[in-house]
């Protein structure tokens, strides 16, 4: 925590996923299984319990854990898994039943959105108005 690179007044989002049986990776059903069972409930990414995803240090309590307590704006639950922003790093362990099911064919920038949005929210980020070929004004962010 010495080289924390946060701020009380910045705030933070998350993206917090719940799996289901027919989006799951096959290479993922033994460890969702366990997770299942280790925590009684079925309400995980594969790796991360949704209670447990949160933008802040659940378990570990001290000064930079309230300030991002603080500032965590909490996020909506998707139903995805943990790996579902990767493509080519798991085409070693992807299966006939991950390509019939589109397991990691979801929309990529579902991950980053809702980031910018809450920055842009706050005013981290700015909006920055455009005039497209049609004439219209259209917004998109800018740094």
């Amino acid at each position: 925590w010495r080289e924390a690179q946060h701020l009380p007044h910045i705030p933070t989002c998350v993206l917090r996923g719940v799996l289901e049986e027919h989006t799951t990776p096959e290479s993922l059903d033994m460890v969702c299984n366990l997770l299942t069972k280790q925590s009684g409930s079925p309400l995980h990414d594969s790796q991360v319990h949704v209670y447990d995803a949160v933008g802040h240090p659940v378990y570990v309590k001290n000064r930079n854990g309230r300030i991002l307590k603080n500032v965590d704006m909490g996020g909506a639950i998707q139903r995805t898994h943990h790996w579902s922003p990767l493509s080519e790093e798991v085409e070693f362990v992807r299966t006939s039943r991950d390509v019939q099911n589109a397991v990691f064919d979801c929309a990529k920038d579902r991950h980053i959105f809702p980031f910018c949005d809450v920055n842009a929210r706050f005013g981290v980020i700015h909006y920055k108005s455009e005039t497209n070929e049609n004439g219209d004004n259209s917004k998109s962010y800018s740094s």
